[in-house]
């Protein structure tokens, strides 16, 4: 419990930095790219599934992703997101390749 906790402090003041040292607009580019190609998936609605996965990826030069560390509140939705993580192939660029971003996906049901 107490790795579980360090470990989403870590990669909350790591979001946290990240966002705060951001002058360009390249890793909101990623996120938005990511959060459009990554939705809630329907298996998750139907199953009332709903939890936070915290990713730390790095874009390749090739345009795949490699996942480097998760964390998550639901293992499912963990391995959703993975799993379409690795089978994302983006454009890469001079700004994205080789670089690595922590993401956010909130799977949550409406009220």
């Amino acid at each position: 419990m107490k790795t579980l906790i360090v470990t989403i402090s870590l990669m909350l003041l790591t979001l946290t930095f990240t966002s705060a040292n951001a002058s360009t607009r390249k890793p909101r580019d990623i996120n938005k790219i990511l959060q459009k190609e990554i939705s809630y998936p329907d298996f998750a609605k139907t199953q009332k599934l709903e939890g936070t996965v915290l990713v730390s990826l790095t874009v390749n030069t090739d345009g795949t992703i490699k996942v480097n560390l998760t964390n998550d509140s639901n293992a499912t939705l963990k391995d959703y997101v993975v799993s379409k993580l690795q089978s994302l192939k983006i454009i890469p660029s001079s700004e994205n390749a080789g670089k690595s971003y922590d993401v956010r996906f909130e799977f949550k049901l409406e009220k």
